[in-house]
């Protein structure tokens, strides 16, 4: 059997962990409802992870995470919807298992893995917006991720698009997150004029992305965008119209994630992979798999 890793996903409503092989097929996964606080949130992770694998001892572990992630990956900045300020989580987990941690931004895991495995495997340059009930986003440059000097890149949800416009719960007004995510419309985007205003909005702060950083092409994931075509395709459209009006008429191409709500966790499980070494479980006991 192949070397596999564990990634785990921490949302603000569950917890989602799975048992990832080197191909980023899924061995076995797991959930649970998240907790408040940063004990026992370490305290749910080290369980999903227990019962996933009893015999985890020695590999590795990728954690996803809502929010700013510092540049060594140890430490979680910033997480308003966990509560998690300066945490130390990567150590928190350390000392619960006898694995080796890795955290990473949520957005930025799922970039990774729709780059190792999914829609953006052919290409070195691309962004990922997340359109959920929030904005999130990822980049790759040259086939590595952009973090910043801080770990704070990729925060296209709350690039201003329009000054002094909707009040946003990061403090500002006028964020993309506050005109293109599913909250914005304060429902499910369900219909044709759903995805045109999501469609609008997100066209314009992806022209900034690409004016800045040129991607071959744009991943499109999170709840809402599972519409697939019927907002990536608007979104295209409203992306080609305000390039061309800076005389740039080469169009990132605009597709649909592939890997679905596992992005995060496999994302997470294959970047502690590459970037930590071959600490994998080679013929490892999975456990019972739950939902």
């Amino acid at each position: 059997m192949s070397e596999s890793w564990i990634g785990v996903d921490i949302g603000g409503t569950k917890i989602a962990a799975g048992i990832v092989n080197g191909q980023g097929a899924v061995l076995a996964r797991s959930q649970r409802p998240t907790p408040h606080g940063e004990v026992a949130i370490a305290d749910a992770v080290a369980a999903l992870v227990l019962q996933l694998s009893p015999n985890v001892a020695g590999t590795l572990v990728g954690i996803a995470v809502p929010g700013y992630v510092s540049i060594d990956h140890r430490t979680v900045s910033y997480a308003a919807n966990l509560d998690l300020d300066n945490t130390k989580l990567a150590d928190l987990i350390e000392a619960r298992l006898d694995v080796a941690c890795l955290v990473i931004n949520d957005a930025n895991a799922a970039l990774w893995a729709e780059h190792k495995f999914g829609a953006a495997q052919t290409v070195q340059d691309a962004a990922m917006v997340t359109v959920g009930t929030g904005i999130g986003g990822g980049l790759l440059v040259n086939g590595k991720l952009v973090v910043g000097a801080h770990g704070w890149a990729g925060e296209i949800g709350h690039m201003v698009v329009e000054p002094g416009g909707r009040p946003c719960g990061c403090g500002s007004r006028g964020c993309l997150d506050r005109y293109a995510s599913g909250s914005a419309l304060a429902t499910e985007a369900r219909t044709s004029e759903d995805f045109a205003v999501i469609a609008h909005w997100l066209g314009f702060g992806l022209s900034q992305v690409s004016m800045l950083l040129d991607p071959d092409l744009i991943v499109l994931g999170g709840g809402v965008s599972s519409a697939g075509a019927a907002l990536a395709e608007p979104t295209r459209e409203r992306l080609a119209q305000l390039l061309a009006e800076h005389g740039r008429h080469a169009t990132p191409q605009v597709v649909p994630a592939q890997l679905g709500p596992d992005a995060g966790f496999i994302g997470a499980a294959a970047y502690a992979s590459d970037h930590v070494g071959k600490r994998g479980m080679d013929g490892i006991g999975v456990g019972a798999s739950a939902s």
